[in-house]
């Protein structure tokens, strides 16, 4: 069973400034939905919208309102002297910014992967030492025979 947008079409309609009929109204709650299913998926599964973030939200609609403006997913247009053009970084269709993406992992407390430095201990006459970061002063790190005690 799908869970319920995140946003709502009346929201969406302020965002627009335009009232949507018919079968503008059917795709604008199915890009809602899609928009609502990418948000989770990068965020939490936030099951009750009335109990989602606000940013979560405003992501949603985000999403959901680039794809009625532009349904086709055109970068460029032009006309004459006319010309229109959408930045390459913008995600067509229902697709989340990077910028997005990072605020959602944020909220989710999923920042990703990071890398730690190590640096193995080294052994002078039975006591290891470990080496300290903005220090030229290693540290005892145990001596053989003690619980922990590198090998």
């Amino acid at each position: 069973m799908a869970r319920p947008p995140l946003g709502s079409v009346q929201d969406l309609e302020k965002r627009l400034g335009a009232s949507l009929q018919g079968s503008d109204r059917a795709q604008a709650e199915a890009y809602l939905s899609d928009a609502s299913a990418l948000v989770r998926t990068y965020g939490l599964p936030w099951p009750d919208p009335d109990t989602a973030p606000d940013i979560a939200v405003s992501i949603t609609l985000a999403a959901a309102e680039r794809k009625v403006r532009n349904p086709e997913g055109y970068r460029m247009e032009m006309e004459g002297s006319y010309q229109y053009q959408l930045p390459a970084s913008l995600p067509s269709g229902v697709g989340l910014t990077a910028d997005e993406i990072k605020i959602l992992q944020q909220l989710s407390g999923s920042g990703g992967l990071q890398s730690v430095e190590i640096q193995r201990p080294y052994r002078v006459d039975d006591t290891f030492y470990a080496p300290v970061q903005g220090s030229t002063e290693p540290v005892p790190w145990g001596v053989p025979g003690d619980p922990g005690a590198p090998r």
